[in-house]
């Protein structure tokens, strides 16, 4: 058994006066401050190149999607919100998106499409207002998600800034190929030493 001894309280206790004074107080010493709170959707926001907005795909100059139509964003994208359906060109890719779509409602902005893309082709844009009257709305194909590369091009120069440590310098880093030994490595090729990027990343390749 627990024994709680209550405290008497005084007369302002009671009746709150010292509380409600305490809280007018307060509220008018900050209500003539400055402003921190920004007064959406009057005030917009000015995303940054790092700013992770909807995915968008990259146009070039012919007008076309630099897409080829891999699948690497659909195979990676966790909520499986990518889906895509390839068809030969005449161009020199060969291969095109007939049908590119993401649906938004998914979409986590996660960038993971925008990493593991080799072409460049999908970006994370600085788009964040999304509005639909249907779900149907939110099920962007081609001619929603088409962005000429150079309104992209601030995300463009931060995605090859930041990805590109990923990447080896062939004028600094020796190739696996160029670089021979008499004796059997690590990984298991005869005479071939592991790539100098490799080691040099480790476990953060």
């Amino acid at each position: 058994m627990v024994l709680v001894k209550q405290r008497k309280l005084s007369l302002g206790e009671r009746f709150y006066f010292k509380t409600v004074l305490v809280g007018l107080a307060y509220t008018i010493k900050n209500m003539f401050k400055k402003k921190v709170t920004r007064m959406y959707p009057e005030q917009k926001l000015d995303p940054k190149p790092s700013f992770h907005g909807v995915p968008v795909l990259v146009q070039d100059k012919d007008g076309n999607a630099k897409c080829v139509a891999c699948g690497l964003c659909e195979f990676v994208c966790p909520p499986i919100a990518i889906s895509i359906t390839a068809t030969e060109t005449d161009r020199r890719i060969e291969r095109t998106p007939k049908v590119f779509e993401i649906d938004m409602l998914r979409c986590i902005e996660c960038g993971y499409c925008e990493e593991v893309c080799p072409e460049e082709a999908i970006v994370m844009s600085q788009e964040y207002e999304l509005t639909g009257d249907s779900r149907a709305d939110f099920r962007w194909g081609l001619d929603k998600l088409l962005v000429p590369e150079s309104k992209l091009k601030p995300r463009l120069d931060y995605i090859r800034k930041m990805y590109h440590r990923f990447r080896a310098d062939p004028k600094k880093e020796a190739t696996a190929a160029s670089v021979t030994t008499p004796t059997k490595t690590s990984i298991g090729v005869p005479g071939i030493k592991p790539h100098a990027a490799l080691r040099r990343y480790g476990d953060n390749y």
